[in-house]
């Protein structure tokens, strides 16, 4: 991602100027209120995404559907959905908008945590609208203030560094060692730490209550991998101040993030989120989250899958003590393609999964620093284990006899003792993985190709 221009910096320190007002403003309109603006700014991008994306050209020509078709949202979900398969085979020429520059353009790329990477382009005024609603994440759990350090465990640096000495932010790769990461955490001694759960819990183990004592931020943020409110409730003791987890990607930015009343709330000023079931169908309950991001009109994202699971429910009158008028995420569920399936046809979503597997972390404190949960076939599950300090094979036996009262017969359950869990090139860690989904997949893109 390029460093922003002298230019586009200035218009980020007039957007943070005027933007808080719109920042506290939006998520308190009526549902009705909302639901208008996000069918004006749909309208919007569909008209130019048919008009100048040859990718949503065809697709709309081939149903049938034209621009001037689109009076509700029952004409939206006429659409066809939109895949990250899809978008990579047309990726850049039929992908990206021909009104905009593509020298101008900023280019992020997902972590290829599904296996396939994406490259995501928009324009720098997208990216302020990002940058706003991630400014609004961490005022959800503390007043973040343009003084207050920020010291952020990332794949790659921000494209800016500060907003003219405001706002300032240190960076620390996620491949760093966690010595290395708990030293820069004692030299800045951030207000704000925003990291992955798994080197939050990694910091915890190796720092001590005198180190955590003396780093003590205000907020820390999590995101990118699944965590369980169990294991951020621990954490938050631990650390002395609220752990909260923003669900995000790099496809769609912001997509909910949790107040500090723990509850998660959908950005529904920056995407418009749908549930849909196999047949891509809407869904009342938990289904597959199909998104389109509001503010990116150079690589425009329609019914994008987002390949999560989750169920969304209308906010009523004082469900919140925030007092947020956003829909809220009742449930998440993680990675659609992490869900075990046991040959009873049974599925484990990985979200359950990931509660299975904190239980017996809370069970054992000492015993586990880290664990990826494994299905290598329908009949075959292993559990990689990073021992800690209260570790010892009677622990192993009894984390083995627990999870084999969850599966069901005939399913071989071991746990393996490793020295380090497998990470993504980016350092992101998955604690649940189907490997037998992860064939099918492979499989389904060569019978395409």
């Amino acid at each position: 991602m390029r460093r922003l221009r002298l230019a586009e910096k200035n218009d980020l320190l007039r957007m943070l100027a005027l933007g808080g007002r719109r920042l506290r403003r939006s998520p308190r309109l009526s549902r009705d209120e909302m639901a208008s603006w996000q069918l004006a700014r749909i309208r919007e991008l569909v008209v130019h995404a048919y008009a100048t994306v040859p990718l949503y050209r065809r697709l709309y020509s081939e149903v049938g559907f034209e621009p001037g078709d689109l009076h509700g949202w029952e004409d939206f979900r006429r659409l066809p959905l939109v895949s990250k398969d899809l978008l990579i085979s047309c990726y850049p020429d039929r992908a990206i908008s021909g009104s905009f520059r593509r020298t101008n353009l900023i280019v992020s790329r997902s972590s290829g945590s599904t296996g396939s990477v994406l490259d995501v382009v928009y324009p720098a005024e997208t990216l302020i609208a990002y940058v706003l609603a991630t400014l609004r994440v961490y005022q959800m759990g503390f007043p973040y203030r343009p003084w207050h350090r920020h010291l952020y465990v990332y794949t790659a640096p921000y494209p800016f560094s500060s907003v003219f000495g405001l706002y300032r932010l240190w960076f620390v790769p996620t491949l760093a060692p966690i010595e290395q990461i708990v030293r820069k955490l004692l030299t800045v001694k951030p207000h704000l730490l925003v990291c992955y759960p798994s080197h939050l819990r990694q910091i915890a183990e190796i720092a001590g209550d005198d180190v955590l004592a003396r780093i003590r931020p205000r907020l820390v943020s999590v995101s990118s991998e699944m965590s369980t409110q169990a294991e951020r409730d621990q954490l938050a003791d631990r650390f002395g101040c609220p752990a909260l987890d923003n669900y995000s990607s790099e496809e769609l930015a912001r997509i909910a993030a949790q107040c500090r009343f723990g509850t998660y709330h959908i950005f529904e000023d920056m995407n418009y989120l749908e549930v849909v079931d196999e047949g891509g169908e809407p869904s009342a309950g938990l289904g597959a989250l199909v998104g389109t991001n509001l503010h990116n009109f150079a690589m425009p994202l329609i019914r994008y899958q987002q390949n999560d699971l989750g169920a969304i429910a209308e906010p009523e009158a004082g469900d919140c003590p925030c007092g947020w008028h956003f829909r809220v995420l009742r449930q998440l569920e993680g990675r659609k393609n992490d869900s075990f399936v046991l040959p009873s046809g049974r599925v484990l979503t990985s979200g359950f999964l990931l509660d299975a597997t904190y239980e017996f972390l809370l069970r054992h404190r000492n015993a586990v620093r880290d664990f990826c949960l494994i299905q290598e076939s329908a009949c075959r599950v292993r559990l990689e284990v990073v021992p800690g300090r209260g570790w010892s094979p009677e622990v192993g036996r009894r984390i083995a006899a627990r999870f084999r009262e969850l599966l069901e017969p005939g399913v071989d359950f071991r746990v393996e003792v490793v020295a380090e869990c497998e990470k993504t090139r980016s350092g992101k860690r998955n604690p649940i993985r189907s490997r037998l989904a992860a064939r099918g997949a492979e499989a389904g893109r060569g019978a395409v190709a």
